[in-house]
């Protein structure tokens, strides 16, 4: 790991702390002085010229009394062999102390360390979409972890980013960390999110290069929208007019093949509104719905969901939904001889009226 230098002056006190605790156990030892120098130097970068130390003696007997532990006593012998923790902080101060000898690798090892901060974001970003998408699903019309990265922008996504981003920066500052059980969760995570990093930057890299440069073979560029789409934009709603270019309240409208025309990428009774438009600050559609029916996504003008009532609970917001209004009261009505005719009218053949006879002489 990483080590930023100490001043010596809080070094020395750090070690009459830990001096004045050896009657201790090893491992309670580490538990009361671990993060110490790292807060002491936050302190004094702090304070400036104003930043004095504490009497060690009396800092350690306050340790003791926070802790609930007993004073020092040098009557009972106590086991002093060194812990799996200490031997690693010693081999970590030790390759530590080999490497600075080394000027180009002791400058190299300081511009890592002042580097820090951008791990400290990165693994929050790393987390997050490790564990969002258990809580946010992100855009439904895009897929993998660009989709994730854009459900950070919205709520409930900006809030759990903000919180992991908040916690991995308190952890790399030594902070939040009180006791051993949660180091260790700080470790064990640490650990999971350096061992992921590389799959998910080359997860995200993927993501990026299929949404640029991907295209079917046909040339035409992939289409980025799910369901009915006009121009790459996707359509949210129909509204349909009769000859005389009145609106038609309620119409069913199928393709060539009978196949139900719907907006929505995925009418399969999934959910009861259009997800793409869910939560995007707009309205929403949702089916045309009847008792014993299944939802219908292919009667038009479909019921909305109106903007700005967003609750986050579907079966309310659903409930919200009401009869959209068209988008004209009247449109211009179809030419005379373009509609088709149909029915008698299509029977009907004009025929010449017939010529009087002329009257005998």
């Amino acid at each position: 790991m990483i080590t930023t230098p100490v001043r010596d002056d809080i070094q020395a006190f750090a070690a009459a702390v830990r001096a004045h605790l050896d009657d201790l156990p090893t491992d309670d030892v580490d538990d009361l002085l671990d993060g110490l120098e790292a807060d002491l130097s936050d302190q004094a970068a702090e304070a400036g010229d104003d930043f004095t130390l504490p009497d060690a003696t009396t800092y350690a007997a306050e340790l003791r009394a926070a802790a609930g532990l007993p004073d020092r006593s040098d009557s009972a012998p106590v086991d002093k062999r060194p812990t799996i923790r200490k031997r690693l902080a010693d081999f970590r101060a030790s390759a530590d102390t080999q490497i600075r000898r080394n000027p180009g690798a002791a400058w190299l090892l300081d511009l890592l360390a002042s580097l820090r901060p951008i791990w400290w974001v990165l693994r929050a970003v790393v987390l997050y979409l490790m564990i969002g998408p258990f809580f946010w699903s992100g855009y439904r019309s895009m897929s993998g972890m660009v989709a994730h990265l854009i459900g950070a922008l919205q709520f409930p996504g900006i809030v759990l980013l903000a919180a992991l981003l908040v916690l991995s920066v308190q952890w790399g500052r030594g902070r939040w960390a009180p006791n051993a059980v949660v180091r260790g969760i700080r470790t064990a995570v640490t650990v999971v999110t350096v061992l992921a990093t590389p799959f998910t930057l080359a997860a995200i890299g993927g993501d990026l290069r299929s949404l640029v440069w991907d295209v079917p073979s046909d040339g035409m560029a992939a289409p980025y929208t799910s369901g009915l789409s006009l121009d790459g934009q996707r359509v949210r709603n129909i509204y349909a007019f009769d000859a005389d270019g009145n609106p038609i309240p309620t119409v069913q409208l199928f393709d060539q093949n009978g196949t139900a025309l719907t907006t929505v990428g995925n009418a399969n009774g999934e959910a009861p509104f259009d997800s793409y438009f869910y939560g995007g600050g707009g309205p929403v559609p949702v089916p045309y719905t009847a008792p014993g029916a299944a939802d219908a996504w292919n009667i038009y003008p479909l019921r909305e969901i109106p903007a700005g009532v967003m609750s986050w609970d579907p079966a309310e917001d659903v409930e919200r939904a009401t009869e959209p209004t068209f988008p004209f009261l009247r449109v211009q009505p179809v030419p005379t001889g373009v509609a088709p005719t149909t029915g008698a009218e299509a029977d009907v053949t004009p025929q010449p009226t017939p010529t009087p006879a002329a009257p005998t002489p």
